[in-house]
């Protein structure tokens, strides 16, 4: 039952964010629409990402790829410089995390590594629209 956060992205947007969208097809589906409309590429630390307890607790193994792939939550990803981010995380009352980094490398692309700073391939990004989904 998640509630779109209305309220949260409009004070995202009084902060100085530019680019947000709401996690509806996977973290790394959308965080990947953000690079292709920006033409820049990102990096994410694989072991920032916030895991829901129950997550955890239900899907130990499988944990992290339904984090990374799975939607309709709806929480908002957001990208922003450093101030930016201060500014939001001050304003807002819902948690901010920062999982990773926008870069020059790779436009259009996400790479996920693991806390070592290893490349960790991706098996899927999550939903896509216009492909076959078996």
């Amino acid at each position: 039952q998640p509630i779109p956060r209305i309220k949260e992205g409009q004070m995202l947007l009084q902060q100085g964010v530019k680019t947000a969208i709401d996690i509806s097809d996977g973290l790394i589906a959308d965080l990947t629409h953000i690079c292709h409309a920006s033409h820049i590429g990102a990096s994410i630390k694989k072991d920032l990402v916030p895991i829901h307890p129950a997550l955890l607790t239900h899907f130990e193994t499988e944990c992290y790829q339904l984090a990374l792939t799975g939607g309709e939550d709806y929480e908002l990803l957001f990208t922003a410089d450093k101030d930016v981010i201060a500014r939001a995380k001050q304003s807002l009352t819902c948690p901010v995390t920062i999982i990773g980094e926008i870069t020059d490398a790779m436009p259009g692309k996400v790479t996920l590594s693991d806390t070592a700073g290893n490349d960790i391939p991706l098996q899927q990004t999550g939903w896509e629209h216009f492909i076959s989904q078996t």
